[in-house]
């Protein structure tokens, strides 16, 4: 496969000016030239359009591991347990896979992390948070079923799915949550008194 000379030398125009993010610039071009350039030697087996074959077997069983319990080391990583748990379901996915099986621990696992006011924290006894609440009514729908989506809270959660077609999620009664992080010019904060997010 080749790559244009743009991304497989240095920068053509560099400014004089060293800092201490320069420097780290300038560390990870070095590391990362010799793969981009080929002077390390084939990192993939290539297939006849120059695309790196994928390892399908091994990646479903990367993901499906990552679905089990984890390590210890991994407890830093406990407020974006959705977040992972969304990412292996949507690779299994898009792998061809079946996640169904996956609904009642999903749905557990889920429990947990819901407040009474509605939204889900990142982990047991988090505040609820607009990023970790938007991945697990991701990941709910994607294992399908009702129990998992019955798990959403309608009279506590306002959850503002009509982009994803999922209208029964929509509170009917209640803004509860979500309507305490609304604005007045439209956005929303990530949680009770937290930062206003763009995204």
């Amino acid at each position: 496969m080749h790559l244009s000379n743009l991304f497989t030398t240095w920068p053509p125009i560099r400014d004089e000016l060293k800092t201490e993010t320069s420097d780290l610039q300038d560390g990870t071009i070095r590391e990362c030239l010799p793969f981009l350039n080929g002077s390390t030697g084939p990192l993939f087996d290539h297939r006849q359009h120059g695309l790196p074959s994928l390892a399908r077997d091994k990646h479903i069983r990367f993901l499906r591991g990552s679905l089990e319990a984890m390590p210890a080391a991994f407890v830093g990583f406990d407020a974006s347990r959705p977040w992972i748990i969304y990412w292996a379901l949507t690779a299994l996915r898009l792998l061809g896979e079946d996640v169904e099986e996956y609904r009642e621990r999903v749905t557990q696992t889920f429990s947990s992390m819901q407040n009474d006011s509605g939204g889900f924290g990142g982990g047991h006894g988090q505040i609820s948070h607009c990023a970790p609440s938007y991945a697990v009514v991701l990941s709910l729908a994607l294992i399908g079923g009702t129990d998992g989506l019955d798990l959403v809270d309608r009279t506590a959660l306002w959850v503002v799915a009509d982009c994803l077609n999922m209208r029964r999620l929509t509170c009917l009664s209640s803004w509860h949550w979500l309507g305490q992080i609304k604005q007045q010019d439209g956005g929303f904060r990530v949680c009770v008194e937290g930062e206003e997010d763009v995204r």
